[in-house]
């Protein structure tokens, strides 16, 4: 009699056990991202505003050195005790702020180009998540998840993990077909 109890209780408890388990996905949503094809075509256009941005600062930077060439030449006229022109220390003070000027306005163009790429940026990681985790409810949903993990590698939380649990390939698979 205590062998059926025990036969019993042990087959109760498998059975309630395989009621409660759940069916556990992982994706590695870094790789995810990387791979969306909406990603890719937003890194092309941030690549173009970096370039734009820094052709922009290139010239700033070659009519700062120019006034600053020109300001070198007439500090030497200014010195120079041959050459008496009260007009020159004049020209120098006004090319001095003029190149004051042109600094501050490069420094002042990078800091609101860097702003907005950095913008941009967050903008892009904000709206591909949604449409991410859209995905991974999507996969989750067809292949009957209750729980689905990030493994990516900066997470460091997933250790090992089957490959039959791992759902990256489908979710980046559907996110682009989506697109």
């Amino acid at each position: 009699m205590k062998r059926k109890i025990l036969l019993f209780s042990i087959l109760l408890t498998m059975y309630s056990s395989s009621l409660f388990a759940l069916k556990v996905g992982v994706v590695d949503v870094e790789a995810v991202f990387n791979e969306y094809g909406k990603v890719k075509d937003a890194r092309e256009r941030l690549q173009m505003s970096k370039k734009v941005a820094v052709e922009e600062m290139e010239i700033f930077r070659d009519e700062w050195i120019k006034i600053g060439n020109e300001l070198k030449a007439l500090q030497e006229k200014v010195k120079n005790p041959k050459i008496v022109n009260p007009d020159l220390e004049e020209e120098f003070k006004e090319k001095l702020t003029l190149a004051n000027e042109k600094r501050e306005d490069m420094l002042a163009y990078e800091k609101r180009a860097n702003a907005t790429i950095m913008q941009r940026e967050k903008n892009l990681v904000d709206e591909t998540l949604d449409d991410i985790r859209t995905a991974i409810k999507k996969v989750a949903s067809a292949k009957g998840l209750d729980l689905v993990i990030d493994k990516s590698e900066s997470r460091r939380n997933v250790f090992f993990v089957s490959e039959s649990l791992d759902y990256t390939r489908e979710v980046i698979v559907t996110l682009n077909a989506d697109q």
